[in-house]
């Protein structure tokens, strides 16, 4: 078997990661309102009881933070974190 073959799958395998990690990004995005993470629980009353409203009907709730916010700044402190073990271990 000769080693060129294994070009293509490496193209399968990035060409899917990609796409479900975008349509992962997208589900999590639109979701924002039902997927989000909190160390307290609270209901529908107490999130609609803290409505700040400004001028031209921009409204702010108090909301937990959603899944896909934490998920990025987790992702980020990981890949720095990995960046720069590994510039200090090859020299870079």
């Amino acid at each position: 078997m000769p080693p060129y073959d294994w070009l293509h799958f490496e193209n399968f395998l990035l060409m899917m990661g990609l796409g479900l990690a975008l349509a992962a990004a997208i589900l999590l995005a639109r979701g924002s309102d039902l997927f989000s993470f909190s160390f307290r629980r609270q209901t529908e009353q107490q999130l609609e009881d803290t409505l700040h409203e400004f001028g031209g009907e921009v409204k702010e709730y108090n909301r937990p933070v959603p899944l896909l916010i934490w998920l990025v700044f987790v992702g980020y402190l990981v890949w720095a974190t990995g960046y720069v073990i590994y510039c200090g271990w090859y020299g870079l």
